[in-house]
């Protein structure tokens, strides 16, 4: 009854501290979305609004033309589930993110039970989401902006959108805490091999759903994995010394690489280092981890597909999207921001050294391999967002790393049993003298209390961004504007004529695509390309210059055009004489009888 009690209240806790701030809005529903960093997620939107209106073809989503590689299996579940729910994608997307992270979080409280053997334990749980990167120090805020676009912020600044990459952390941190509990707690070998083909399939899946969170949970997992064969090994040196020259190797061969065969193939090189131990554990196992990284391997399938199909066919979004990675590195600064989870890694990392516990040794050890490696992918070729790495990856060590911590700390204050009852005590402290067992545990308090402290003035960003409301505002569109917008939209789109609709600089495309679903002429440059990428490409850059070029629109398949009466910028006036009105909706009108009028126009 306890341990059920605290697992709940690690999530209402969790949920509290991630969604207080919303939830205390006079303003918050949710059908809002959330106004953080919004033009990219509001793209992934327009994929789940396609998917509530049946739409599942692989296309651009905005034009719903052309091919879209990004991946989608999220997104369009979302929108399946809105269409056979009922409730809208807002909503959809709302719900699907604090589900996701619902269960993370009682995952992971559920780990902290069953490996720590507390039931106290669980109410640890939400301490990994609140963990910063000392922004406020670094720089007066809860993030730290670097070159270009690239940020530090800890994981709740990650989780916050909601959108794929944060569902795909949480489902690719479930898997890794899966295998944990299978490895350390589970005794019979049928419900081993089942949890871990589960986790495996979750890992493999994550590929449909988010590149880097795939990427990243493949980096920890495959790290840390040969981290604990190597130190487990008969001849761990051998092993070792194999794999450290790989990883040299990996910063002299891999801008070769890169400039050869792309940053794409030089990330799967990154992995490298990873394969003798991978292979010896799978001649360890008889082949049966063979067999867990085929089900990875046939759920990704499908996204791999994809993927290779276009770079073979120099695809021209891929090509763009590959090259268009630069300064998007991390200097000095993501070494203090990461303080607050390398010096407990390194605490447990010294707590296996004393204890003879090899878990404690290569989880710590392979999570940072991981964590550098990625985050140093533009210095060994790769060169795809290094900053999305060190992110990622700090979601994905802070919280599979809290069980294990626990589990080391927990053998230096628990009561010393006779004998060990389990690998996480050690025979040669079991005998030391009363005297020296004192001393560790001194050592033992000072070591803990550092980690805790550091931690806690971490999560300082935290409390920072917790009350910042301009990263907590919300954007409704449940007013008579966007209905407006909407409806006509909707209007145009019933012709089944498949033209584009362009909308004057006054309304926010954005918003039309989520309202309507009808296909506008936008589209978001680093998701997805339409058919007719240059000419839809010139209707977008000619209306943010107030400009509407009738050819250019026939050229991109532009039939429809919306327009708002207060708007400025007069399309009905200037170009009168291409235009021929269908509808018009009223969505403002004062008291003497003045309005303001959304219209939809045929373009001519």
């Amino acid at each position: 009854m306890l341990t059920t009690a605290s697992i709940v209240s690690a999530v209402i806790v969790h949920v509290a501290l991630q969604w207080g701030a919303l939830f205390a809005r006079s303003d918050f529903s949710f059908s809002s979305f959330r106004a953080y960093f919004a033009g990219d997620q509001l793209s992934y939107m327009s994929m789940v609004v396609n998917a509530s209106q049946g739409e599942l073809a692989n296309v651009e989503p905005f034009t719903q033309t052309g091919t879209n590689s990004y991946p989608h299996l999220y997104y369009y579940f979302l929108g399946t589930v809105s269409r056979i729910v009922g409730i809208s994608p807002l909503q959809a997307w709302a719900v699907g993110g604090l589900i996701s992270q619902m269960i993370l979080v009682a995952v992971l409280a559920t780990a902290l039970v069953l490996l720590s053997r507390r039931w106290w334990a669980a109410l640890l749980a939400p301490i990994p989401f609140i963990l910063g990167t000392f922004s406020v120090f670094l720089s007066d805020s809860w993030f730290t902006a670097m070159d270009s676009h690239a940020v530090l912020w800890g994981p709740f600044g990650v989780l916050f959108t909601l959108n794929g990459e944060s569902v795909g952390l949480c489902m690719g941190a479930a898997a890794l805490l899966l295998i944990l509990i299978a490895f350390l707690r589970v005794r019979q070998p049928w419900a081993r091999i089942l949890l871990v083909c589960i986790a495996s399939l979750t890992v493999g899946l994550l590929a449909n759903v988010q590149t880097y969170a795939f990427l990243t949970v493949i980096y920890l997992l495959s790290y840390v994995v040969a981290a604990y064969v190597i130190v487990t090994a008969r001849r761990p040196r051998l092993l070792a010394g194999i794999s450290l020259v790989l990883v040299a190797g990996l910063f002299i061969v891999g801008p070769l690489i890169a400039a050869e065969a792309g940053p794409l193939v030089t990330l799967v090189l990154g992995l490298i280092p990873t394969v003798p131990g991978w292979i010896a554990l799978i001649a360890r196992s008889r082949g049966l981890v063979a067999v867990f990284i085929l089900l990875a391997g046939l759920a990704a399938l499908p996204q791999l597909l994809g993927t290779a199909q276009g770079i073979l066919g120099d695809d021209p979004f891929l090509t763009y999207r590959v090259a268009s990675s630069k300064n998007l590195g991390v200097d000095w600064r993501g070494i203090v921001g990461s303080l607050g989870i390398s010096i407990p890694l390194l605490a447990t990392l010294a707590a296996g050294l004393h204890r003879k516990n090899m878990l404690w040794i290569a989880y710590p050890v392979g999570a940072l391999a991981a964590w550098i490696l990625g985050a140093t992918n533009d210095v060994w070729g790769a060169n795809q967002e290094p900053y999305r790495f060190w992110l990622d990856l700090f979601v994905l060590i802070s919280i599979s790393a809290l069980p294990i911590f626990v589990l080391a700390a927990l053998s230096y204050f628990r009561p010393r049993p006779e004998r060990p009852t389990s690998e996480s005590e050690s025979e040669s402290d079991l005998g030391l003298a009363p005297g020296v067992r004192s001393k560790t545990t001194l050592v033992a308090t000072w070591v803990f209390a550092l980690c805790v402290s550091t931690a806690a003035v971490s999560a300082v960003d935290f409390a920072r961004f917790a009350v910042d409301t301009t990263y907590h505002s919300l954007w409704s569109y449940d007013n008579p504007r966007d209905h407006a917008i909407g409806q006509l939209g909707k209007e145009a789109d019933a012709a089944q004529t498949r033209g584009l609709i362009v909308a004057d600089p006054c309304v926010d495309v954005l918003a039309m695509k989520i309202t309507s679903g009808a296909p506008v002429a936008d589209y978001n440059v680093g998701m997805a390309w339409p058919a007719d990428h240059d000419a839809v490409h010139a209707v977008m850059i000619e209306r943010g210059e107030n400009i509407l070029s009738i050819e250019h629109a026939h050229a991109a398949g532009v039939e429809w055009a919306i327009t708002d009466t207060a708007c400025a910028v007069d399309w009905a006036a200037t170009y009168a004489d291409d235009l021929k009105a269908v509808s018009s909706v009223v969505y403002y009108e004062n008291e003497v009888g003045e309005q303001e009028r959304i219209q939809l126009w045929k373009i001519q």
